[in-house]
Formats: structure tokens, C-alpha cells, sequence
């Protein structure tokens, strides 16, 4: 028996559930020669055509060795609570649910204190990258409970089932599952043993493993790049991940909107990537409830609150926040509770002075 095929057994036998089956597949380990088991299933590395694929193409353009990596994805089998939480995921429901939330008391206390806790971080943070503490702080609420939570899914059977058993966005995740073992393998990682989110999203920030690997930054300068026990990594890298996209610092986010057009169809076909001026959203019945500038671009997207339809214009830094998640939801609730992140902490220095932030 090659050494390779040792290992995958013995990693089999760990698996078994039953003790008297364990002793009996790790027996036949110590036979020579010649291995005689009775388990309730047949392990074995045939995989299917795509999955195959991926594993020469791996080997063929990064020098991974095809049986190690054959021998990891025998191991997985689509996984129900990732597909089902794929499908249904919470940036979908209305705004007003996704509101209730994430823009709580609790997240915004939580932000303030956290903010309390590193604010000469941030602040560093905020200078060279020019992205305000209050949202570096947000996304980091959101994301992971300001650390608190940080995923308990095995990444790579996520990403697996993400990129070979659901179809829907198969080749992004089927990149994502690239770039995830290229991430192990520069920082020396074991691919079994990290865990994340549902989608594969890793650490503090919940990077997923592309983003990890172009933006994730050494903050601390302790000569790693650690997600997930580095405050300062996290907020450096979600920091230069916004300036990397063109975060403006001192620009607004959004504007709220006002219609005197009926035609809403054709204005949320624009998407929130700012394409118009604000000169060319009044002649199309937009109006604003502020003056910016005529020639300031923007966006144009729709949420559905609990008393009707509020209209939005985008402008650069929401579509900013949409680079790190695409949903419109969550871009809002970035922006929403930065600011009431910052209200509340202004109002406890107002109160109780230097002292309001300890």
C-alpha cells in the first residue's frame, strides 16, 4: 500500500463513527500486504468529471499534487445547511427586516465600544487610508459581531458544495476554492481546519479567500497577516480594501430621494454604480433632500421599507460598500449604523467628555 493511500485510510478509519469498526480498519492498517475491512461504506477518490477537472488544472497551473488534493475532496458530499443557506440568504429579505437586524441597539452599542476600545487603531487606520472609523467599525459589527463570530463552517466542504454541487454562481466558487488553496499554501494553513462563513467568508472582516489574498494587509507588522486574532489586520484590511475600490473621503454616501415620476422601473434599471448627474436625475423627476452639486454622479436604487418604497441615490462610497457585499441591504445597513454608531458616540463624549470613551 503507497503511502498515500495509507493516509486516506487512516483518515477513514477516524471518520467511522463506531469504536469496534475503528479498531477493526485501523487492524487492517498494521496487516502487510493485504487490507481486509468491513465499514459501512467504501472510501474512494473516483470524483466526479468536474470536480476531476479542477484537481489536473490545479496541478497543471499551481504544481498541486493531484492525489493529496483527490484524497481531500473524496471526503466531501454536498452540504444541505450550506445550499439551503445559499438560496436563502439574509441580504435578500426586505429592507426593513434586514434593518431590524442588523441596525440594533446592541450592534450599536457594540460599535461604540468597540470603536472606544481601538480608536487610536482606527484612527491610524483612517489616516492613511482616509476611510472614517465609524465605517471600518460597521462593517466589522455586521460582519462578524466585532469578532465575536466568526463562521463555524468547514470552508473548503463549503466551497466544495458551493462550486460542484449547486450550479448557481458554480464558477465563482469553483475560483473562490482556487484561491482558498493557494491561500493555505502560502501561510501554511491546514485546508481542513479553518472555518468560516457559509459562502466561505473567513475572519473579523469575513474576507473571502480572493479578497484575502489581494487586500487582506500586516497592520501589526508582526510579519503575518492573521483575520481572525488581529484587530489590527481586520481593520487595516477592510481600511485599504475601501481605498483599493475608491473610497472618497469626506463625500457623502446616499441621498434620499423624492419622485415626481411614476416610471421607478426605468430609473432602479441604473443600478447604485453612479452613471447620472444630479442635473439629469431632476430632469427625470428626481429630486433630493439636499443640494449637492449638478454635476455629482449617482446611482438610483429602490428598498422596501415598512411603509412603502423609499427612494435612494446612490453616489461613490455606497457603491463603494457594495464591492465588499453586493446587496443594496447591506450597504445601507453599513451606512445606517455607522452613523448611529457615531451619533451615539458623540452624544456619550458630549455628556461625559474624555471619559465618554473609555
Amino acid at each position: 500500500m503507497t503511502g498515500k493511500w495509507f493516509r486516506a485510510w487512516a483518515r477513514f478509519a477516524i471518520t467511522v463513527r463506531s469504536p469496534m469498526r475503528q479498531a477493526v480498519l485501523i487492524s487492517g492498517l498494521m496487516l502487510t500486504g493485504t487490507l481486509i475491512v468491513f465499514a459501512p461504506e467504501a472510501y474512494s477518490t473516483e470524483l466526479k468529471p468536474d470536480v476531476e477537472e479542477w484537481v489536473l488544472r490545479m496541478e497543471r497551473e499551481h504544481q498541486f499534487d493531484a492525489d493529496e488534493l483527490r484524497d481531500m475532496l473524496a471526503q466531501f458530499k454536498p452540504n444541505q445547511r450550506i445550499i439551503k443557506a445559499i438560496n436563502t440568504p439574509a441580504t435578500s429579505k426586505p429592507w426593513h427586516f434586514f434593518d431590524n437586524l442588523y441596525v440594533t441597539t446592541s450592534r450599536i452599542d457594540g460599535g461604540v465600544k468597540f470603536w472606544n476600545k481601538h480608536a487610536e487603531l482606527l484612527e491610524r487606520a483612517r489616516d492613511k487610508y482616509g476611510v472614517p472609523e465609524e465605517v471600518m467599525t460597521a462593517i466589522i459589527g455586521i460582519e462578524s459581531s466585532y469578532g465575536k463570530r466568526t463562521g463555524s463552517f468547514q470552508v473548503a466542504d463549503a466551497l466544495y458544495t458551493l462550486g460542484f454541487e449547486v450550479p448557481r454562481r458554480s464558477t465563482f466558487f469553483k475560483g473562490q476554492f482556487e484561491h482558498f488553496m493557494l491561500l493555505t499554501r502560502e501561510n501554511d494553513f491546514d485546508p481542513l481546519a479553518i472555518k468560516g462563513s457559509f459562502a466561505g467568508a473567513m475572519g473579523i472582516p469575513q474576507f473571502i479567500p480572493s479578497s484575502y489574498r489581494d487586500y487582506a494587509i500586516d497592520f501589526d507588522k508582526d510579519g503575518r497577516t492573521d483575520l481572525w486574532g488581529s484587530v489590527p489586520d481586520a481593520v487595516g484590511s477592510v481600511a485599504n480594501y475601501l481605498s483599493r475600490f475608491g473610497w472618497n473621503d469626506g463625500e457623502q454616501v446616499v441621498l434620499k430621494a423624492k419622485l415626481s415620476s411614476s416610471d421607478t422601473d426605468k430609473l432602479e434599471s441604473l443600478g447604485v454604480k453612479p452613471s447620472l448627474t444630479i442635473k439629469q436625475f431632476r430632469a427625470r423627476g428626481v429630486e433630493t433632500d439636499s443640494n449637492p452639486a449638478d454635476d455629482t454622479k449617482g446611482g438610483f436604487f429602490v428598498l422596501e421599507g415598512k411603509k412603502g418604497p423609499q427612494y435612494w441615490i446612490s453616489l461613490n462610497n455606497f457603491y463603494v460598500i457594495t464591492r465588499y457585499n453586493r446587496s443594496k441591504n447591506y450597504a445601507m445597513a453599513v451606512h445606517q449604523l455607522s452613523q448611529k454608531i457615531a451619533q451615539k458616540r458623540r452624544a456619550k463624549i458630549a455628556k461625559l467628555g474624555t471619559s465618554g470613551v473609555r
